[in-house]
């Protein structure tokens, strides 16, 4: 008997080596299967999980899918430029360091960003810390602007916002920037390089699965790739590939919503959103060793050359069609992998951007309003609307002359700082 379990024993083991090895030679050696990370953080693969191959220069053309037929099923939202990052080289005003300076002082005694007038009806909110190495932070709802004193850093770093970038649309954005740091704080501007760009395209039609990790390819300078597959709780999200010259990120865009507020970009999607469909996103962003290679230096190059851009990253990562006896690097490319790459990026705009952003910030003050009317209603006992709202009344009045501020004064001070 005992005999007869050991031989059981050893079959087993043998079956089960044999049918992992069919596996790795299937889906590609060393290739660990995905589990979410606790709080819903990005899980780091090891360095086998994707194949690396040297970059080349910018590609000529979109990838091929090796004699298979490319389907229609892929449904493309928008696609362009979301985000431009600008240096300024050259030197800022004395008078305006100065000025900056003070305001970063006042508001950190205040506890709030202190406005600053930038020419013709633009304002900023100068924050009470500064970012990174640059000692100056101005924030407004269309762009970041990074000031320094220093030599060793460009004068001014800049970031477009995405909101802005759609309104009015990259080049626009851009140009205005332009205008703005020239009159703000530049008398001069000696050069301006393009730091960033982010390149992407919204997509209906597929959905990625986690499974679909061990069938990407990534054509890394460095020996390994930094890959994170992403979970929303149980729910995957999507993955991220590489890190500081060029991040590739694939994920759920329907879900990054919620979080974060954007639901503007409807308007951009406008009808050939389904409401009944999963929104994804692949979304390329290349730092200025990505685009120097590529002789992008000036923001207009990158911008009017954002579709080859869009090519040589869509080679640098891609989706593979698993066959049975090859190498990863060596399968076919996927057939939505290749509709994909050959999306024509645009210029989405619309001018209803602001207005959608401006509804949302008041639905959300509603909400906060209708839940503190409520919490004071229960306290005082009332049941009825008018009657919380004119007790609030009356109680806020009684604040204010307790405290000796003025209620006008505080809705002027906040719409000033509405820039």
């Amino acid at each position: 008997m005992r005999h007869r379990l050991e031989r059981v024993r050893a079959f087993r083991r043998a079956t089960r080596s044999a049918t992992s090895l069919w596996r790795r030679q299937l889906l590609g050696r060393g290739a660990p299967s995905s589990r979410p990370t606790p709080g819903g953080g990005g899980q780091r693969a090891p360095a086998t999980a994707v194949g690396t191959r040297r970059s080349g220069a910018p590609n000529r053309g979109p990838p091929k899918a090796n004699g298979e037929a490319v389907t229609t099923s892929l449904r493309v939202l928008s696609s362009g430029v979301d985000s431009l990052y600008v240096s300024f080289r050259g030197e800022v005003d004395e008078s305006r360091l100065d000025e900056l300076e003070v305001l970063k002082a006042r508001a950190q005694e205040a506890g709030h960003p202190q406005v600053i007038g930038l020419g013709i009806e633009r304002r900023a909110l100068v924050q009470a810390s500064g970012w990174g190495s640059y000692r100056y932070w101005l924030r407004s709802g269309d762009f970041d602007v990074f000031v320094g004193r220093g030599r060793s850093l460009p004068a001014v770093y800049s970031r477009l916002a995405s909101s802005f970038i759609h309104e009015v649309g990259p080049h626009r954005a851009f140009a205005e920037l332009k205008s703005l740091v020239q009159l703000a704080f530049q008398s001069e501007i000696a050069e301006a390089l393009c730091s960033r760009v982010d390149i992407y395209a919204d997509f209906q039609g597929w959905v990625p699965r986690p499974h679909d990790y061990e069938r990407f390819v990534t054509r890394s300078r460095r020996n390994t790739s930094h890959v994170a597959i992403h979970h929303d709780g149980r729910q995957f999200t999507g993955f991220t590939f590489g890190r500081d010259a060029i991040v590739a990120r694939l994920y759920d865009k329907g879900v990054e919503i919620t979080h974060s507020g954007k639901d503007w970009m409807r308007t951009i999607w406008g009808d050939h959103l389904d409401p009944l469909k999963p929104i994804w996103r692949l979304e390329f962003q290349l730092r200025r060793e990505v685009l120097a290679q590529c002789s992008l230096h000036e923001p207009e190059d990158a911008l009017q050359k954002r579709q080859d851009l869009w090519t040589y990253a869509t080679r640098w990562l891609s989706l593979r069609s698993p066959r049975l006896g090859e190498r990863r690097t060596s399968w076919p490319v996927s057939n939505r992998w290749v509709q994909l790459s050959r999306v024509a990026l645009g210029v989405p705009q619309s001018s209803l951007v602001r207005q959608r952003i401006r509804k949302r910030e008041e639905s959300v003050l509603i909400r906060g309003l209708a839940g503190y009317a409520s919490s004071f209603a229960a306290v005082a006992g009332v049941n009825d609307l008018d009657v919380a709202m004119l007790l609030s009344r009356r109680r806020v009045g009684e604040y204010m002359d307790a405290t000796g501020r003025d209620f006008r004064d505080l809705v002027l001070a906040k719409r000033e700082r509405l820039v």
